[in-house]
């Protein structure tokens, strides 16, 4: 009976949608046989709203942001596909930007804006497992993925990637082991990152995960960032209800970010909102929020009642830390590793 009710649970939670784009225009412009690629974004894009006469950089000048870039090889060429978005609501700024914080925390050394737009490049070089791109002041920890192009326009990803260093001028990404998708009926491949692959930072950016400790921080997030897709906070308590949970570590918010390919977590700590890699958990940028301080939830804010704990996931580390005692606010700077 628990069993059923558990599955039940699960598929009665998982029909909360994500936010939709209201108020927004979408146009596709595709570009094709560009031979390099450095110079994609200053060239005339055909198509639609482009029509032959306006670039990527002329596009974005306009108000136009990329959500989705599709890039195919051919005879060493290059097709790019661009569908960009255009926020309607003059309050609203597209960039998903909000007003920054002064922030003092030594975890958040970053002074640049931050945008969940894909970036995607050839490589063109590869040492020890690392290559050095023509792209400047990223974050530390920002990551994408390597696609591989076959000749038949077909594509395989063959690794993640994560930035190491950066500079105003360049910056070195390494590559680790794509293993997102964990299931043993599906055939992996050997191939690894290769010159001539394509490298894709920020993937995935705009599908979040969103915990906050209220149901008014909840919404002002979703409110100023209507660019990004949301997970509903139920869907991941309902995993966390079933695994008798109400505590997620780290890793147990990580794991879940991985399975549902979300390529960005937020967190509402007090009256910042973090935005977090699922995959490094490094914090990417912080934001400055204001809402109504009411009656914060644990483990979050959800609809999904009575998350209860079992004796057997009771450590001997949390039976003595009391982690398990602490606030909504204190234990999300303990799991981010903010300061206190």
């Amino acid at each position: 009976m628990t069993k059923i009710f558990n599955k039940l649970l699960l598929a009665s939670v998982s029909t909360c949608l994500l936010s939709n784009l209201a108020f927004a225009q979408e146009t596709i412009c595709y570009k094709n046989d560009v031979e390099k690629p450095s110079t994609v974004e200053n060239i005339p894009l055909d198509g639609n709203i482009c029509a032959s006469k306006l670039s990527v950089n002329q596009m974005e000048n306009n108000g136009w942001d990329i959500l989705d870039i599709k890039i195919t090889a051919s005879q060493n060429k290059f097709n790019y596909s661009y569908y960009f978005i255009k926020n309607e609501n003059t309050n609203l700024k597209t960039n998903n930007t909000l007003i920054k914080t002064s922030i003092n925390d030594t975890q958040i050394i970053n002074n640049k804006e931050f945008s969940v737009k894909p970036i995607g490049l050839k490589i063109e070089n590869i040492e020890n497992n690392k290559t050095t791109i023509n792209v400047g002041n990223l974050v530390i920890g920002q990551t994408g993925i390597v696609a591989h192009i076959f000749n038949n326009d077909k594509k395989l990803i063959v690794a993640n990637a994560k930035v190491i260093s950066s500079d105003a001028n360049s910056s070195v990404v390494e590559f680790f082991k794509f293993d997102d998708l964990k299931q043993d009926a599906i055939p992996t491949t050997k191939r690894t990152a290769q010159q001539g692959d394509v490298l894709v930072l920020n993937y995935m950016y705009n599908s979040s995960l969103l915990i906050t400790p209220t149901v008014e921080s909840f919404q002002t997030v979703r409110d100023n960032f209507k660019l990004n897709n949301f997970i509903h906070s139920d869907i991941f308590a309902a995993k966390l209800k079933v695994d008798h949970n109400p505590y997620p570590t780290k890793e147990i918010i990580q794991n879940f970010a991985i399975e549902q390919n979300l390529g960005t977590i937020f967190m509402v700590i007090e009256n910042k909102v973090y935005i977090i890699d699922t995959k490094t958990f490094a914090i990417l940028e912080s934001y400055a929020i204001s809402y109504e301080n009411t009656q914060t939830m644990m483990p979050f804010y959800t609809r999904v009642e009575e998350i209860e704990d079992t004796i057997f996931n009771l450590s001997f580390f949390d039976f003595f830390s009391g982690s398990k005692n602490l606030s909504y606010n204190d234990y999300y700077k303990k799991v981010l590793g903010v300061k206190q």
